[in-house]
């Protein structure tokens, strides 16, 4: 009968579950959705544990609250982290537009040169490989041709990017290691004549043998 009456209440939870749209669960918070979730789970793990010991309302809550909490803890930590990802990423393109636009061409530049008496030519190669500050408007023509800017330069400004080109980065010419010279000298020894030591020789002598001598014997007997 335990097993029953906590099988209904499961069976909602995973439910609802399911049942919960995509849009919503996009537009939540890590946080909420941790929380959500977190409570989802931890309320059929408690039920499940608690089933065990006849109290399956009771797991099933306090599992839910303790699912809840530990998934807002962690969601809120994912949103925090996603938060500091995106600022560094916008301050990085910010820093990088500000260093397009510094180099970048303004219309007093456009307008100093022209009174320098710069040719169309050289203006416009400035406002190529420079690009201009910001895009050009009515008012900002209107002030250029006042200032007796010509229109092929005007309308160079208004095709040029706005910021300084993207500039392709060359690759590192390759790193050449000086190997050092190495001399191989043969030097070739004179043959000097091999001396060759002759000491006194010893010899042994012959083995000497004792030989009676050979004659005639006289005994003489009494």
């Amino acid at each position: 009968m335990v097993r029953t009456r906590f099988l209904i209440p499961t069976l909602l939870l995973v439910s609802l579950t399911v049942m919960i749209p995509a849009n919503f669960a996009q537009a939540q918070t890590g946080k909420q959705r941790g929380a959500t979730f977190g409570g989802l789970a931890g309320a059929i793990a408690g039920g499940i544990i608690g089933d065990h010991n006849d109290e399956a309302g009771a797991g099933a809550a306090i599992g839910g609250v303790v699912g809840a909490v530990a998934g807002g803890i962690l969601g809120d930590a994912a949103d925090k982290e996603q938060a500091a990802r995106q600022q560094q990423y916008l301050y990085q393109q910010q820093q990088q537009q500000v260093a397009r636009t510094v180099g970048a061409v303004s219309i007093t530049d456009v307008i100093n040169m022209t009174r320098s008496g710069l040719s169309d030519s050289v203006i416009i190669n400035q406002i190529h490989s420079r690009g201009v500050q910001h895009q050009i408007q009515v008012s900002d023509i209107i002030a250029m041709h006042q200032q007796g800017v010509r229109e092929s330069v005007i309308s160079a400004m208004q095709q040029a990017t706005v910021g300084s080109p993207a500039v392709v980065q060359p690759d590192p010419a390759p790193v050449v290691v000086q190997q050092p010279t190495v001399i191989h000298e043969t030097h070739v020894l004179p043959a000097y004549p091999v001396r060759r030591y002759y000491g006194p020789h010893y010899y042994s002598p012959r083995p000497y043998h004792h030989h009676r001598p050979r004659g005639t014997s006289v005994r003489i007997g009494f």
